[in-house]
């Protein structure tokens, strides 16, 4: 049984919208990886690699949920695997530099999902 928090949680998931599940999963994504980064710094690369193999699984998640009807789709999917793909160097050479260099699109792409969110949710007042 869940206790109140958990309950709270879950029904706050449930009622939110797309565009609002979609900003938290790129706050989960930033929040993973500045982690990797401060571990990467402290030399605990052990660590910093399971924060880079969560933030993988969430790009990897991103380009599953995509829908490939709205235009620009296939540009996000390429985006994303670039993304990727530079998780991959980060993690095999132990270097934040490659986190670093991608940080400022992830949130540049967090912030117009949010803008895009915030325009969406006024039409439909």
């Amino acid at each position: 049984m869940m206790n109140a928090y958990e309950q709270y949680k879950a029904n706050s998931i449930n009622t939110m919208t797309r565009g609002e599940l979609l900003i938290m999963v790129f706050d989960e994504l930033i929040k993973k990886l500045n982690r990797s980064i401060v571990l990467m710094e402290n030399k605990d690369f052990e660590q910093a690699k399971i924060q880079i193999d969560k933030s993988k699984k969430i790009i990897t998640y991103l380009m599953e949920t995509l829908d490939e009807h709205y235009k620009g789709a296939n540009d996000l999917l390429e985006l994303y695997m670039f993304f990727y793909r530079e998780l991959i160097k980060a993690a095999g050479y132990s270097d934040a530099k490659y986190i670093n260099e991608i940080m400022p699109m992830i949130k540049d792409l967090r912030n117009t999902w949010a803008e895009a969110d915030k325009i969406a949710k006024q039409s439909k007042e």
